[in-house]
């Protein structure tokens, strides 16, 4: 499983864009950054979107996406997958005839260049040799979902999208071998209060989620750090105990 980061800041700023992780160049989770990070060629290449919530910065790149691929009059399409409250967040928004074209009806509502399909957390889905559970995080009043894709080799990666302290994705990850988490921390510890209002984890309270964990995963990916609080960030997260992490930059490829 290789996946690209795009984007992996919690804001925008010179050399740090939203959120955006491209699965084996067809499956995009999150979509706060493609058509900046990507070719035309690529960007056709992009099949699914699962979408973690409705947020500007995880949605961001989806206009631009679609309006890229029906231009190159190749015949590429996209298939949103998300949960209802999200794609309701779409339709009524975005994708609305006023802020931009419903693209579900171009090029004709027959063969229209964007789908959408909600999802359920109690489902798992079999898209190309993955199989991919949707579970509901808390990310304070916002619907919010985090992801868990597993390939045919059992190889597993757990992504949880925005979120403050939450147990249900822990819960599910147990009996799993999660080669890979991609976990939040938007926040330093200074700011927890902020944090935790706003659905979000400091270096201190990614450590207590991490003790919920059956197993620590081999690879801890950090992701959504604010801009202006990069520094203070980075050196709590070098200086927790019993744990190691890796911090994301735009342009990074794991390999899981």
């Amino acid at each position: 499983m290789k996946i690209t980061v795009l984007g992996s800041s919690g804001s925008e700023a010179p050399g740090q864009n939203p959120p955006g992780f491209l699965v084996d160049d067809f499956l995009l989770m999150d979509a706060g950054t493609v058509s900046l990070s990507l070719d035309m060629e690529a960007q056709c290449k992009i099949t699914h979107i699962f979408l973690t919530h409705s947020h500007l910065d995880h949605i961001k790149a989806i206009p631009f996406l679609v309006n890229n691929i029906v231009a190159s009059r190749e015949g590429c399409s996209l298939l949103i997958l998300s949960s209802r409250q999200v794609i309701a967040d779409l339709r009524r928004n975005i994708f609305n005839n006023r802020i931009w074209p419903d693209f579900t009806l171009i090029p004709t509502p027959a063969n229209p260049s964007l789908r959408y399909q909600p999802i359920s957390t109690r489902e798992v889905l079999d898209i190309r040799g993955y199989r991919i559970q949707a579970t509901r995080v808390n990310h304070g009043t916002v619907p919010a979902y985090g992801y868990i894709l597993e390939n045919s080799a059992g190889d597993t990666v757990v992504y949880t999208g925005d979120t403050g302290p939450t147990d249900r994705i822990w819960r599910r990850t147990r009996g799993r071998r999660i080669g890979c988490l991609i976990v939040e921390v938007s926040f330093p510890d200074e700011m927890a209060d902020l944090a935790l209002a706003s659905g979000h984890l400091t270096p201190a309270l990614l450590s207590k989620e991490l003790k919920k964990m059956a197993q620590i995963p081999e690879r801890i990916l950090i992701t959504h750090l604010k801009p202006y609080h990069r520094g203070a960030i980075e050196e709590q997260l070098m200086a927790l105990q019993d744990v190691r992490v890796e911090i994301l930059s735009d342009g990074a490829c794991i390999h899981v």
